[in-house]
């Protein structure tokens, strides 16, 4: 129950806007990931100052997880720009007075870099990292260069040095551990997401006109004897005449989920047109491709489509080519065309096998 609540949580905090697009999402979730982790950090490292004794930074560390908060805040109203700046304000902040009040020589220069990388892997534009990165050197270099000149104001965390040194070393590598780490998993998520995008029909989630076709192009490369059934759903401009393109995007998400139901299990099918949809059916028969036209048919003709009180049935015209009936992949499509085109002239809710073949519903049935 409560890793539920926690993980409910994170992914509130955490996910990207569904307005924003997929482009953005991996820097969204990154920074803000990013936030949350540098707020637990900054709450481990109070526990650990707890233990040393210094009160001070304690307080400071504590600021650093409001001002995260804040900052986080920010990011999910989209305002990055001063999401980032809040943060990197409040920790280039801390980590300059940790470096005077402790000395050079306690570690906490290290976060310095781990603030370039936050900028760096940030989504920010080009001009915005180069000034925010040109302060962020200055700020080191100038902090750096300048304490060995001064005596620590905390002289009794001398004896803690080495210790707070370690620690700071131990939470760098943590936290930009914890970064990358994140980032790589975002990262795969947002591939697998373009290239389902890339390869899938967004509406009917079928291999695409690109991805069908080029099924088909692998098969030809291989020599594979195959199949190609063209498919168009008849009178379909009626329905989006009728009752609206919302209709028409039910029908055709209805008509996948038929034809999909009926193929076999090495079947590739794709939208490749507004109503058209193209099966590759690989080292298949004449008679397996009739089988499989025959399940459409029966099953488009038993679950025609429901829109709530509304029924809409509707039929398939249907063009078949066979791979050993032409010389190149172009001439098959075509040919598949074709025939297609013949079994609308035909009358419609026709499949047409051959040149001199053209069977009707009532024969597949």
């Amino acid at each position: 129950m409560t890793s539920r609540a926690l993980q409910r949580l994170w992914e509130w905090l955490c996910s990207a806007p569904g307005a924003l697009p997929l482009e953005q999402r991996r820097s969204y979730e990154v920074i803000a990931q990013t936030f949350v982790l540098a707020s637990l950090g900054h709450l481990l490292f109070a526990c650990v100052l707890i233990g040393l004794q210094i009160p001070l930074l304690i307080v400071l560390n504590l600021a650093c997880v409001a001002t995260n908060t804040a900052a986080l805040m920010f990011h999910r109203r989209l305002q990055l720009n001063r999401a980032m700046s809040v943060k990197l304000t409040a920790t280039l902040l801390l980590i300059t007075l940790s470096v005077w009040w402790i000395g050079p020589d306690a570690g906490f220069e290290y976060y310095f870099f781990l603030l370039l990388c936050e900028m760096l892997i940030s989504d920010m534009a080009a001009r915005y990292k180069i000034a925010v990165s040109a302060v962020i050197g200055s700020v080191a270099l100038a902090t750096l260069l300048m304490a060995p000149h001064f005596t620590p104001w905390m002289l009794e965390a001398a004896a803690f040095r080495k210790d707070i040194r370690l620690t700071n070393l131990v939470m760098v590598f943590l936290i930009l551990g914890l970064i990358l780490w994140r980032l790589h998993a975002i990262t795969e998520r947002c591939e697998h997401h373009f290239r389902r995008d890339a390869t899938y029909d967004y509406l009917t989630k079928v291999l695409n006109r690109r991805a069908i076709f080029h099924e088909a192009e692998m098969l030809w490369q291989q020599e594979r004897d195959f199949t190609l059934l063209l498919l168009d759903a008849d009178h379909f401009k009626q329905v989006n005449d009728t009752h609206g393109h919302t209709a028409g995007d039910e029908v055709l998400r209805h008509l996948a989920y038929i034809v999909r139901g009926a193929l076999r299990e090495d079947d590739r099918l794709g939208r490749v047109g507004g109503e058209e949809f193209l099966i590759v059916f690989p080292d298949s028969t004449r008679e397996e491709v009739l089988s499989v036209a025959s399940r459409i048919r029966r099953c488009l003709a038993d679950q025609p489509c429901q829109l709530e009180t509304l029924t809409l049935p509707v039929t398939f015209s249907m063009g078949m080519a066979a791979a050993k009936e032409v010389t190149s992949l172009q001439a098959l499509i075509d040919m598949a065309d074709r025939r297609l085109y013949r079994a609308k002239s035909a009358g419609r809710d026709q499949l047409v096998m051959s040149d001199l073949e053209i069977i009707g519903p009532a024969a597949v049935l």
